[in-house]
């Protein structure tokens, strides 16, 4: 069966010389993984540059329910990023997220919602000039509703204090030292373990701690 979708890059593995196997969230599939045949042409249909983490994608799949492994018969940029790509402190954010996201949502259907959180959550990031500093905590913080977790009622909830309530709309109103939001992000990423089965302790955490420390 053919299927449509917009697709957002999880995470690329090389795999021999002019393969790779990337995990997608999908919009109509949910999660998916693929192996690629990459070429060096620019007139191929699927380049090395498409499967960069974070980017967002206009793909076409040949879905069979019942494989592991997807086909990809198409895949085309759906929009190309501004900044994301180019700026150091924003690469950094976007591949610590992209990480997050690739253990949050192993097991995730299709939820139009939670693909379009991200989507728009990318394109915001990737637009602002300034004010971006929250950004992560704030991406972490709304996530948790669309995986269906209640932050507010965790046990250590007390902990979280007001950020609980951040969102892009208001989160320059938290003016937070390096030493709050460093603290706020070792309280997110316990609570993740918490609700993950298996999650480890991203391997991008450690720059992130670099970049805003």
């Amino acid at each position: 069966m053919l299927v449509k979708t917009n697709a957002i890059v999880l995470h690329t593995l090389k795999y021999g010389d002019s393969k790779l196997i990337v995990d997608f969230y999908t919009e109509q599939l949910g999660r998916v993984t693929s192996v690629v045949k990459i070429s060096v042409s620019q007139r191929a249909r699927l380049r090395k540059q498409l499967f960069m983490p974070l980017t967002l994608l206009a793909m076409e799949i040949d879905y069979r329910p019942r494989q592991q492994m997807q086909k990809i018969t198409d895949a085309q940029l759906l929009a190309p990023w501004q900044t994301l790509c180019f700026e150091p402190p924003k690469m950094t954010v976007a591949m610590f997220l992209a990480e997050i996201l690739a253990y949050a949502t192993r097991t995730e259907q299709p939820d139009t919602r939670l693909y379009s959180f991200v989507e728009t959550s990318m394109q915001w990031l990737d637009l602002a000039t300034e004010g971006t500093a929250n950004f992560h905590i704030a991406f972490l913080v709304m996530l948790t509703r669309y995986l269906g977790w209640d932050i507010q009622h965790a046990d250590d909830a007390w902990q979280f204090g007001d950020i609980v309530q951040m969102d892009y709309d208001n989160m320059g109103g938290y003016p937070l030292s390096r030493q709050q939001r460093q603290a706020f992000l070792e309280l997110l990423m316990r609570y993740y373990r918490q609700n993950i089965p298996s999650f480890p302790e991203p391997r991008s955490l450690q720059v992130m701690r670099q970049i805003f420390d």
